[in-house]
């Protein structure tokens, strides 16, 4: 997509926000987002089952969003609000929910480790929003991922919720995911068995911390 095309088109007629937020295109994105929403509030309830259910649903809609925005007809420029709407999702359902997820729910470390905890976790929020700037830049890339995709840490965040983490293994999960989102790494685009087995793995998550909800 050129971005003289939208240019042109914001030009011409530029469109409300509220035009934008009402296009059938972005329901799933904003469904997505409000479970990332939910999941925080679970959190600061003391909530871990409802938190990773939350958000495992989040990146259930997350993972088939734009295949759900592509089956509707878009202007140039819905179709790049699209992309940038996913990607600030995205900042916070994988990027600020997972830390107040841990914050709230793995233990609370004091004095010098919760400065430690707290450098952590600004890595990871720091690399999670550097990592889907730089996706918005080369979304167009349609074989590889550069830097792990901030799904994976959010699930891994998720998994680790079944038996919440101590402090340290907290701070070392964030740290570690962090580091993996911004490193050159080749992630093959999940297509078939890939995202079959990926959406798999959140849809168990939403049935083991189903099952601790009404156990």
């Amino acid at each position: 997509m050129a971005l003289t095309d939208v240019g042109a088109e914001v030009a011409a007629a530029p469109p409300s926000p509220a035009a934008l937020l009402l296009h059938p295109s972005n329901l799933l994105t904003y469904g997505a987002l409000c479970a990332g929403v939910a999941a925080a509030m679970a959190a600061v309830r003391g909530d871990a089952a409802g938190t990773g259910l939350a958000i495992a649903a989040a990146m259930i809609a997350d993972t088939f969003d734009g295949r759900f925005a592509r089956r509707f007809a878009r202007s140039p420029m819905q179709r790049a609000f699209g992309v940038q709407l996913d990607s600030l999702a995205d900042a916070v359902n994988a990027g600020l929910v997972p830390v107040v997820a841990l914050a709230a729910l793995a233990g609370r470390p004091s004095g010098a480790a919760a400065a430690l905890w707290w450098a952590a976790a600004c890595l990871y929020v720091a690399c999670a929003v550097t990592r889907l700037g730089y996706y918005n830049l080369t979304h167009e890339n349609d074989r590889w991922f550069i830097g792990l995709p901030t799904p994976v840490p959010a699930l891994l965040v998720a998994t680790a919720l079944l038996s919440p983490p101590g402090a340290w293994q907290a701070a070392a999960l964030l740290a570690g995911c962090g580091v993996a989102m911004v490193a050159p790494l080749r992630v093959p685009r999940p297509r078939g068995a890939g995202l079959a087995a990926f959406a798999g793995w959140a849809l168990l998550l939403v049935v083991l911390h189903g099952a601790r909800l009404v156990g």
